[in-house]
C-alpha cells in the first residue's frame, strides 16, 4: 500500500501523537508499505524532507497552536479556538497539496491525525480515509464524526480512555490500537557501572534517589505539581533529585518556581532529548512520575516501564489502565501534594519495594510492541479498502 499520513505537528513540535505516528509508520514500512508524511512547519523554518527514513512533505503554515499552549490553564475556551484555527489554516493548504499529489503519485489510503473536518472532506470525495485520535475529540465535533463514521471506506481508531469516550459519549464503536514500545531501546541499565555512568552525564551520584519525568513543558502536564512537592520530599530525603526531560513554554516559569522554593539544586532541566538519550535518562533513574491533569494512554509511561521504572501517576484518564496499585506503581489524586510526597517517601528508602514494582513494570510493558500495533492497523486498512 502507498499510505499518506497527515500529521500537522510532525515538522513543528514533537509530542505523543508524533511519536506514535512515527513509530507506526516505521513499522508499516517494515511490513512492506510505503509511507509519506504530510506535515506543516512555521514560517522562517527550513522544512524537513524526511523524518528518519520516512519521506515527508512539509507545508509552510502559521503556527497558531503555540498560543494555545501559552494560554492553556489561564483562560477558558480561547486556547481551544487557537488550536482549531491552527488546524483550519493547515487544512486549506494540505487539501490543495493532496489534490496535486493524487495527480503525480498513487495513494491507496490516507490516515489523518485529529483533523476531522479534513478527514470528512476527503472521505466525501470517495477516498479511503482512516482517522486516528490521540485523545478525546472536542465536544462540538460530534456531528462531523458521526457523518464521517457513516461514510463508506472510512474508519476511526484510538486507544486507552478515548475508546471509552467515543463509545459512551458519541455511541461510536471505534477500533482500539494501543501504542507500542521499543524494547531494544528502552531497557534497564545492564549493571551498576552502566547506571552510574549514565547518572554522571547529569551530575547525579549513585546515592541520589532520582525521580524522572518526560514530556513537553506545557500546562496540564503536572510539572508544577511535581516541583511544588519537592520541598516536602527534600526535608525528609535530602538526596532526592528531579530530572525533567522535555522542553516547552513553561520552562522559565518552572525554573523560577524551583528557585523561589529553594530547590533549584535538586532539579535538572535536561531540555529536549533524542529518544536514545531519553532512554539513558530513564535507565539512570529510580522512579518515573507523570502527573498530568489528563492523559489518554501514555506512551512515555510505557517507555519508562520498559526501562524497569516504577510509576507514580495521577488518577485520571487512561492511567488506571496502565498503573496498578502496588504492582507496577501508584496513582495519586491530581494536585494532592501530601499524597504524592507520602508515596515517594515510602518508595525512596525501600529498594525491595522498588525492585518488585520494577518487575511489574517490565511485565506490563512487554505486552506492547509497534509490530503488533502495525499489524492491527494493517487489518483496519485492509477492511477499509475492501468495503
Amino acid at each position: 500500500m502507498n499510505l499518506l499520513f497527515i500529521n500537522r505537528m510532525m515538522d513543528t513540535a514533537w509530542g505523543g501523537g508524533e511519536n506514535y505516528d512515527y513509530n507506526l509508520a516505521e513499522s508499516m514500512q517494515a511490513l512492506g508499505h510505503k509511507v509519506i508524511f504530510l506535515s506543516g512547519h512555521p514560517p522562517g523554518v527550513k522544512p524537513k524532507d524526511h523524518v528518519g527514513n520516512i519521506e515527508m512533505i512539509s507545508l509552510e503554515t502559521p503556527y497558531i497552536r503555540r498560543f494555545m499552549y501559552q494560554l492553556a490553564g489561564k483562560v477558558k475556551y480561547i486556547p481551544g479556538l487557537f488550536g482549531e484555527l491552527d488546524r483550519h489554516l493547515f487544512q486549506s493548504k494540505a487539501l490543495a497539496e493532496i489534490a496535486s499529489l493524487k495527480r503525480s503519485r498513487a495513494i491507496d489510503l490516507i490516515q489523518v491525525l485529529n483533523i476531522p473536518m479534513m478527514a470528512d472532506h476527503l472521505a466525501a470525495q470517495g477516498l479511503p480515509v482512516v482517522m486516528r485520535f490521540p485523545g478525546p475529540p472536542a465536544w462540538f465535533l460530534s456531528r462531523c464524526l458521526s457523518r464521517f463514521f457513516s461514510r463508506p471506506n472510512t474508519a476511526i481508531f484510538s486507544h486507552g480512555d478515548t475508546v471509552k469516550v467515543f463509545r459512551d459519549r458519541l455511541g461510536l464503536g471505534i477500533h482500539e490500537v494501543p501504542p507500542g514500545v521499543r524494547e531494544d531501546l528502552y531497557q534497564p541499565a545492564t549493571n551498576d557501572s552502566q547506571r552510574t555512568e549514565r547518572r554522571a552525564e547529569w551530575g547525579l551520584t549513585p546515592n541520589d534517589f532520582v525521580i524522572v519525568t518526560v514530556g513537553r513543558l506545557i500546562a496540564g502536564k503536572g510539572h508544577d505539581f511535581l516541583v511544588e512537592t519537592l520541598p516536602r520530599l527534600i526535608d525528609r530525603q535530602p538526596n532526592i533529585k528531579l530530572l525533567v526531560v522535555g522542553e516547552g513554554s513553561l520552562r522559565a516559569s518552572l525554573e523560577g518556581k524551583a528557585k523561589r522554593l529553594g530547590v533549584s539544586n535538586s532539579v535538572i532541566f535536561a531540555g529536549q532529548q533524542q529518544k536514545e538519550s531519553v532512554a539513558r535518562c530513564l535507565s539512570a533513574s529510580d522512579v518515573f512520575c507523570l502527573l498530568s491533569e489528563y492523559e489518554n494512554f501514555s506512551n512515555a509511561t510505557l517507555e519508562a516501564m520498559s526501562c524497569g521504572l516504577p510509576v507514580v501517576a495521577s488518577r485520571v484518564g487512561g492511567f488506571p489502565m496502565q498503573v496498578f496499585e502496588n504492582r507496577n506503581g501508584y496513582l495519586v489524586d491530581y494536585g494532592d501534594h501530601a499524597g504524592l510526597a507520602a508515596t515517594l517517601l515510602r518508595m525512596a528508602p525501600d529498594l525491595e519495594l522498588r525492585n518488585r514494582l520494577s518487575l511489574g513494570s517490565r511485565e506490563f510493558a512487554a505486552g506492547f510492541s509497534w509490530e503488533m500495533s502495525a499489524r492491527r492497523v494493517n487489518g483496519i486498512f485492509d477492511q477499509v479498502l475492501a468495503a
